[in-house]
């Protein structure tokens, strides 16, 4: 019965210590968390995942009738032509102050059979964004700006549509003046060529620091602390941990916490300072640091948060898009029979106003972009060109009106990362801008057709479809199988724990009742229906000293005759 009693104890133990330790969650923990030498940190470091990035030039297929004022611009949408895009995360160093600092470095790969044709050989009608662009530039600056740089490029006789090849509009063509600029200007145009593609990946080498969870914090300031005490003064260990507890104590001022992952400085700025971001100690931050310029609690979109919640508003930042990304629940599902959640980008991303400290460093003196543009110009060395979803979808319906040719779309069109919640890692993407060129050149007669026009020029869509096999298998285990089977272990342990505690008190139960009853052979001989008392039989009797004459009731039997 103890022995019952202490196995079943143990297996409701066991039981109990399974919910309360969540062995799933130990293992996901210290498996997929951020730390040195982890599995995240080495899938992290170079992710194993095919990322294509599809290119869609916009063709203008009536250029002569254009230009004589008789149509409206028509363009055709050509593509796609794929890239597959390499990811590497150099020079990473784990932080004492609990962030984690590295480069990110990019480089792009034609995809010739996913492509529709070879960008080297299918040739296009596009405008030339460089007249076109530094023209606009110069009307923005002032009237006079504009006419001087209207008669400073006459004599180069540029036309105003090129007939170039897909290869040339996205990396880059020989243009006089781009030529002239990078001359005169070389610490400011550093390039000889101007294509999309070429200015929008030319993302450098910058260095990124994030945010590493608190576990995380502590492992690391721990494991910092031992060196410290075996290998450098206590001077500067002390040192240390006061730049760490400052850090922290600052960081407590700010009104929203700091999210898991989420970036803390960009070139060691928590800010954009291309968006009027300066310095925390200059005499006018309060007015000028906005949560519009301000990049820290954004996320480079390479990792987020584990659990996610559906309330989540997460904005993405990619330097090619020049400005964070506002991404938002959108509805819940499945991919490879992983439960992930779907988060699209939301419907005011490309919204300005002057009101909204969110946006309003998007517009400059007091002017904002029409709603679905989003000013590209402080990235594009003052070039006024603007980021939007494909065929300005969820944007200003008059956009899309003016182009003939274009047609908005949400299956097509809009952006989408589908995330798994639990571990905070994209399981698929597709997410789509379009590049487009703002025209503002009444002062130039040859350029007027161009006047108060957005031209779109490329849409690109980068897309991560599926995980690797090996990923999707781990997904599976740990939050397919995994939790099942935790969950059966309990129920069996808590219901043989159960079972075992039952059957020894129902054991010790009849036991008791088994010893407190006395065993007389007369009860069962006083009233018997047999006639005759075997000798045997009368001995016992003997031993409890009976003297009582037995009486000897005959055998009753029923004649049925």
């Amino acid at each position: 019965v103890v022995k019952l009693c202490c196995l079943g104890v143990l297996f409701l133990t066991l039981a109990y210590a399974i919910i309360v330790i969540d062995p799933t969650e130990v293992i996901v923990e210290d498996k997929l968390s951020m730390y040195e030498g982890s599995y995240l940190n080495r899938l992290w470091k170079k992710p194993p995942l095919e990322v294509f990035i599809s290119i869609y030039v916009f063709n203008v297929t009536n250029p002569e009738a254009f230009m004589r004022g008789e149509e409206r611009l028509r363009v055709q949408e050509l593509g796609p032509y794929v890239y597959q895009e390499f990811l590497e995360h150099r020079n990473s160093t784990f932080n004492p102050n609990g962030t984690l600092s590295f480069v990110p470095v990019r480089r792009q790969v034609f995809v010739p059979e996913r492509s529709v044709g070879d960008p080297k050989e299918d040739r296009i009608m596009i405008p030339n964004i460089a007249l076109l662009g530094v023209s606009s530039a110069a009307y923005r600056m002032s009237t006079f700006a504009a006419f001087a740089v209207a008669a400073a490029l006459k004599p180069l006789g540029m036309a105003p549509i090129l007939n170039i090849t897909t290869h040339d509009l996205l990396w880059g063509y020989d243009d006089p003046l781009v030529r002239i600029a990078s001359t005169l200007l070389p610490d400011i145009i550093h390039f000889q060529k101007l294509g999309v593609l070429d200015r929008m990946f030319d993302d450098g080498f910058d260095t990124v620091t994030i945010n590493l969870p608190q576990s995380v914090r502590n492992q690391n300031r721990n494991a910092g602390n031992d060196i410290a005490d075996d290998d450098i003064s206590d001077h500067l260990t002390e040192s240390l941990q006061e730049e760490y507890y400052h850090d922290m104590t600052s960081r407590l001022k700010v009104e929203e916490p700091i999210r898991d992952y989420s970036i803390d400085v960009w070139n060691g700025s928590p800010g954009l300072a291309h968006w009027g971001y300066v310095a925390k100690d200059h005499w006018d931050a309060d007015k000028r640091n906005t949560p519009c310029n301000t990049l820290q609690g954004s996320y480079d979109g390479s990792v987020f948060p584990r659990n996610i919640s559906k309330t989540e508003v997460f904005k993405v930042y990619r330097k090619a898009f020049c400005r964070t990304l506002p991404i938002a629940f959108e509805r819940e599902g499945e991919v490879d029979g992983i439960k992930a959640y779907w988060f699209s980008i939301k419907e005011n991303a490309f919204e300005s106003s002057v009101d909204d400290p969110h946006t309003s460093c998007y517009c400059k003196n007091n002017r904002c972009l029409p709603k679905g543009l989003g000013d590209l110009s402080p990235c594009w060395y003052n070039i006024p060109v603007a980021v939007s979803l494909p065929h300005y979808y969820k944007g200003d319906p008059s956009l899309s009106q003016a182009i003939d040719g274009l047609s908005p779309n949400k299956e097509k069109h809009d952006a989408v990362i589908i995330m798994q919640p639990q571990l905070g890692i994209p399981m698929k993407a597709n997410i789509r801008v379009q590049i487009s060129l703002l025209t503002n050149v009444s002062f130039n007669s040859e350029l007027r057709p161009f006047h108060n026009t957005v031209i779109p020029l490329i849409w690109a869509e980068m897309s991560l479809e599926k995980l690797t096999p090996e990923l999707i298998l781990l997904l599976n285990l740990l939050f397919g199988i995994a939790p099942y089977l935790q969950t059966g272990c309990i129920c069996i342990l808590a219901l043989l724990g159960a079972s075992l505690i039952a059957t020894a008190a129902l054991i010790l139960l009849c036991s008791t009742e088994a010893a407190t009853f006395e065993y007389d052979p007369r009860k069962s001989i006083r009233y018997s229906t047999v006639n005759m008392i075997p000798y045997p039989l009368r001995k016992e009797l003997e031993k409890y000293g009976e003297t009582e004459i037995i009486r000897r009731e005959p055998l009753l039997v029923e004649n049925s005759a």
